[in-house]
């Protein structure tokens, strides 16, 4: 589309009642306008875990090479780990109750620096690996979800609010990369060690193995409990998190309207009921945390406590092998069986929070458009620019209505208005015509052929839209023009302005056309970002064009300046003006009136107005100001 908007700020349905409905009977979404009560939106359901983990493997899978070097490190590291105690435990027996030579019992413990050494050697190998695997693997769940993103149906983006799209791919996947690059080499490493340190524990002794592991189970019960916590307490404080982002995004988006109404307070306290839950729930995630730590350090403890009686007993009962070096062995052994226990339940905190995100960041990816190309659908090379509604019917939800039985012919280079009361439908109809949602019932042709076997997107790039509130970039003045052609001269584009008089008011700028923009155009006046709207639609060169409501919010000298450029960029295309100032419309070939989910009326100006019916009497209500009733509120 040669507007070039990105978000659905581009094809909003008709305005929206106090209850939060659309006019049209569209649902609104959850970022649908300041005010407090939107955003207690219940936390999602539980999903399927598994598959999470299942997508994250396949992404891991690519990065095997340095897998294979992380894999290698961990396992020397834990077999380096596995061993330290036995050779403490050698030392101490040897040097004490055998051979107490010095000389000797320094050589021993030397022996044990240097696996301590190799040991941390290892895990800075298998770090800085798995920092740059979690950089890689961050980058493609980024740029993948993202790309998705581009191509999800309006519909995707009408049910989610726009902060909790962006708390998806911002913090939902910075989430994940903390997991990999803190918990997975600990979770796996952990593993290892646990294997690693129950070998050399057995091999060593097996009832003071039993002693450690008699503690386990206790463990494990209470480790599934303070999971289930965590993973419920994360997936509530991300849930929230994400409608604070929508709060955040919404209210600096809506900041004049917030102050023009006053309702500052008002947007405070809705901001602070959501924060306030955001709050308690980090809280509970953070208790449930936490409560790991004391459950390992009483477990630590009472496993060295059990080593050592169990151990005395034994060394007083069957004396040898029970030597002080044996039950030192083992006091390690309990403390380093426990530490990576304790590291594993650590990281599984970090693991269901990025789980959690996880989830939320494959329900982007998993989702699939809804407005797709059909198979083999041929690319559109030119088009005439007829355009027929035939029978169209069309509701935002499949119990609603919204338009119905819609009959409707443009030939090539006709100006059609549509006109009716707020609901009627009128935006309806043209985000039907640009392929944003697909109709229910009849057809819409385009030269005709139904538009639904046309390629998406070289139909959307023979068509423009110029809406009341044009979105513009952060960027210069020239990339904003050529956004919808990319591939235009910087000549081409400074023509396309000259064409709609924007020429003389961006070189009054500072910097002309390098002039960078604020987000959404901010530093420029209403009338000016009309202007490079029609600046921009005249230099992507559409076939068919969309005004929507353009000249409603402008004054009068700015509308004839901007109804000028508008009549150039109408030469010889197919236009459909939705208007509520009717005074724009009067040289429309076909102006079409719609209410009650229909076409009511259809005809020219003229004959409208020689039919005195619905049409007459807005038209008169603008410039007579009759009394004003609800059914004729534009």
């Amino acid at each position: 589309m040669s507007d070039g908007n990105r978000t659905r700020g581009g094809a909003q349905p008709e305005g929206r009642s106090a209850s939060g409905q659309s006019g049209g009977g569209r649902p609104a979404g959850r970022g649908a306008g300041p005010g407090p009560g939107r955003h207690g939106a219940p936390i999602e359901k539980p999903k399927d875990f598994r598959r999470a983990v299942t997508r994250l493997v396949v992404y891991f899978g690519r990065e095997w090479p340095s897998l294979i070097v992380v894999t290698i490190a961990i396992a020397a590291g834990a077999v380096l780990q596995s061993i330290a105690p036995a050779a403490i435990g050698g030392a101490i027996t040897e040097h004490i109750e055998r051979n107490p030579d010095a000389v000797a019992f320094v050589s021993r413990m030397l022996v044990v620096v240097a696996i301590y050494v190799a040991a941390w050697l290892t895990e800075a190998v298998n770090g800085g690996f798995m920092n740059r695997v979690g950089n890689r693997l961050v980058y493609r769940l980024r740029k993948d979800s993202f790309a998705h993103l581009q191509k999800l149906s309006m519909a995707y983006f009408d049910r989610r609010g726009v902060g909790d799209i962006v708390s998806r791919v911002t913090n939902d996947i910075e989430m994940i990369y903390n997991a990999l690059t803190s918990g997975f080499a600990n979770l796996l490493g952990g593993l290892v060690s646990i294997v690693g340190i129950l070998i050399a524990m057995f091999v060593l002794d097996v009832p003071l193995s039993l002693v450690i592991l008699g503690l386990l189970p206790i463990l494990v019960v209470i480790t599934a409990i303070i999971g289930r916590l965590v993973r419920q307490a994360f997936r509530a404080n991300q849930a929230l998190v994400g409608q604070v982002s929508s709060i955040v995004n919404e209210s600096v988006a809506s900041a004049r309207l917030i102050q023009t109404f006053h309702t500052q307070e008002r947007t405070l306290e809705s901001f602070r009921e959501v924060s306030d839950r955001a709050r308690v729930a980090g809280a509970r995630a953070d208790i449930a945390g936490f409560a790991v730590h004391p459950v390992m350090r009483i477990i630590n403890g009472l496993a060295g406590a059990l080593v050592v009686g169990v151990g005395g007993y034994l060394a007083v009962t069957r004396g040898d092998p029970y030597t002080i070096g044996l039950i030192t062995a083992f006091v390690l052994y309990a403390r380093r069986f426990f530490e990576p226990l304790r590291q594993v339940t650590e990281v599984y905190n970090l693991i269901q929070s990025a789980l959690a995100g996880a989830e939320r960041v494959f329900d982007i990816l998993d989702t699939t458009p809804e407005i797709v190309s059909a198979d083999g659908a041929p690319a559109i090379v030119d088009i005439a620019g007829d355009v027929s509604f035939r029978g169209v019917s069309f509701g935002y939800e499949p119990e609603q209505v919204v338009i119905r039985d819609i009959n409707l012919e443009a030939k090539s280079g006709q100006v059609v208005a549509i006109v009716g009361p707020t609901g009627a439908g009128k935006t309806t109809l043209v985000n039907l015509l640009s392929r944003f949602y697909d109709v229910r019932d009849g057809s819409i042709l385009v030269d005709g052929k139904d538009i639904r076997d046309l390629e998406l997107h070289s139909l959307r790039r023979r068509m423009g839209v110029v809406l009341q509130e044009p979105y513009f970039f952060a960027d210069t003045i020239m990339y904003n023009i050529k956004y919808g052609n990319p591939a235009a001269t910087d000549e081409q584009a400074i023509a396309a302005a000259k064409t709609a008089d924007a020429d003389h008011f961006i070189r009054r700028l500072p910097d002309g056309y390098d002039t960078l923009l604020m987000e959404r155009g901010a530093n420029l006046s209403e009338g000016e970002r009309q202007l490079l709207a029609i600046a921009r639609a005249i230099l992507a060169d559409p076939k068919i064009l969309v005004l929507d409501e353009a000249t409603s919010s402008v004054d009068s000298l700015t509308e004839a300046t901007i109804q000028k450029g508008l009549l150039k960029l109408m030469e010889g295309r197919t236009s459909f003006i939705i208007a509520h100032r009717l005074s724009t419309i009067r040289n429309a070939d076909q102006v079409i009136v719609l209410h009650d989910r229909g076409i009511i009326e259809r005809g020219t100006h003229d004959e409208l107005m020689a039919a005195d019916g619905f049409y007459a009497r807005l038209y008169r209500m603008q410039f007579e100001k009759p009394e004003i009733t609800e059914e004729m509120t534009i």
